[in-house]
């Protein structure tokens, strides 16, 4: 990994740690230019998932447009968030080639063409080609960069850092979503994504900001470096990087992270199955499309409460990030089941808010969750491997809810699947939980075992000491006794 190479540079630098192992140093500095890399996120963040979130407001032009079925439709933003997880492994591999700041760049280049060119398409078939497959290859690079960095540069704020950097996704939905609709009412939907297009370029600006830890100690090293002449060549260096990459690959046999990986699988049903069809189903009941948008507005903001106020909680460490997670995803998946119920404006509002709070606080524990099981210096590779297997769960869930919609005529069915899939998943997490603690007790339990065994034997040796002591003193004392005895016989 890159810490560990940063590590074996400095070592050679510093002849006082050839000398002697010094006790760990913090790597990551909580700050500095920690923010910078943390703001930056926060706009690719936001960016990155603000038009997928929002796509609900093209959806139903789009399927007037093609006069297509739900099904059909929901594709496209199938392949956009499906591509987005497959291309994380892709982009942490090309991460430790290349740099952040190249891959955050290209993400954005993408990004921008494939809502650009999706903007001219004439059949869904280039919509999935385009705002499908190149928007969600744009936004899987720039993303995994990005929320990369901030795991490097934070470590006690971490928890409260992931969350104020996932809190882009509600700023830039409260204001994308009812602009978005406003540009299709003023033009139509094909020129609103042109100029949504041009606002994603802003993900490049960002990318140009994105400085890797440990190249400012290997600037402040570079002098002795020189001098020892005791670096590696940069292509064993890299070699050895992106190969510690691939070694990460036994996290498949942990027990504990094939639980997150199924919990990923399914969570993307309850995750991305409301929003695309929280404001067709609204207007399908006979709700306005301006007032429709707004319900994500207002699922937005309490999105970023959510996000906010969990990640305050989680940085306290009063309860353990999977636990809270457990809790936040139980109370989410009954709302989902329970909310076909909402039949007027007003309780699509509460609803809208309610889910927008524990949607906030699940997303903002996922890296942290994550990062807690595995490290910092694994998590690119984890997030790569949870981002694959969540791909499959996308290509299933979104197409699946639009089958059932197609079927019965009710967009409220989706809802139905959204919160079961939310239930299963959390049945992976209480069992994530269950290994991890099994695992301390064990843990705890050998330890204990080796500390009595280790005391018994230094038991035992001490006795065998103090008799074979005693023995040689006792031994010298009795012989003028025995010889007397037998003098005397």
């Amino acid at each position: 990994m890159e810490i560990e190479a940063a590590e074996e540079f400095e070592a050679a630098d510093s002849p006082i740690k050839k000398q002697k192992k010094s006790t760990p140093t913090p790597k990551y500095s909580d700050g500095g230019y920690g923010w910078v890399i943390l703001a930056s996120c926060f706009v690719i963040t936001g960016l990155a998932s603000s038009f997928v979130r929002s796509f609900g407001i093209f959806f139903l032009d789009i399927q007037k447009y093609f006069d297509t079925r739900a099904f059909k439709v929901s594709w496209i933003s199938s392949i956009t968030v499906a591509v987005f997880h497959l291309s994380s492994p892709l982009a942490s591999v090309l991460n430790l080639k290349l740099s952040y700041r190249v891959i955050t760049i290209i993400g954005g280049i993408f990004s921008m063409l494939g809502i650009l060119l999706g903007s001219f398409a004439y059949s869904l078939m280039w919509m999935y080609f385009t705002t499908g497959f190149l928007l969600g290859l744009g936004n899987g690079f720039a993303w995994i960069s990005s929320v990369s960095l901030v795991n490097q540069y934070f470590t006690d704020r971490r928890p409260l850092a992931n969350a104020l950097a996932s809190s882009g996704d509600s700023v830039f939905l409260f204001i994308l979503t009812p602009f978005s609709q406003w540009l299709i009412d003023s033009m139509s939907w094909r020129q609103a994504m042109i100029i949504i297009s041009g606002i994603h370029l802003h993900i490049c600006v960002c990318g140009a900001l994105m400085r890797p830890y440990h190249l400012q100690k290997k600037v402040r090293h570079s002098t002795s470096a020189t001098n020892s002449g005791k670096d590696l060549p940069h292509e064993s260096r890299e070699h050895k990087r992106i190969s510690g990459y691939f070694r990460d690959m036994t996290l498949l046999k942990q027990p504990m992270f094939i639980c997150i990986i199924f919990f990923g699988f399914f969570s993307v049903m309850g995750l991305f199955i409301p929003v695309i069809y929280f404001v067709p189903h609204a207007q399908n009941i006979g709700i306005e499309d301006f007032k429709g948008a707004l319900l994500m507005s207002y699922w937005s903001v309490f999105d970023l409460i959510g996000r906010l106020g969990c990640g305050w909680f989680a940085n306290l460490r009063l309860l353990k990030s999977l636990r809270l997670s457990i809790i936040m995803n139980t109370i989410l998946s009954v709302i989902l089941l329970l909310l076909p119920l909402a039949k007027n404006y007003t309780t699509l509002v509460i609803f809208s808010c309610v889910c927008g709070f524990f949607f906030g606080t699940i997303i903002a524990l996922v890296v942290t969750l994550i990062t807690d099981m595995v490290g910092a210096e694994k998590l690119s590779s984890a997030l790569g491997l949870v981002m694959l297997f969540r791909s499959i769960g996308v290509f299933v869930g979104p197409p699946l809810a639009g089958l059932l919609v197609d079927w019965t005529g009710v967009y409220s069915t989706a809802f139905f699947l959204a919160g079961g899939g939310m239930l299963i998943a959390n049945c992976f997490l209480i069992l994530a939980d269950y290994f991890l603690t099994y695992g301390q007790n064990s843990k705890k339990t050998t330890g204990m075992e080796m500390v009595n065994v280790n005391s018994q034997e230094q038991t035992r040796e001490e006795s065998e000491k103090e008799i074979s002591d005693s023995d040689r003193t006792e031994d010298p004392a009795l012989e003028p006794m025995i010889q007397g005895l037998n003098e005397d016989l």
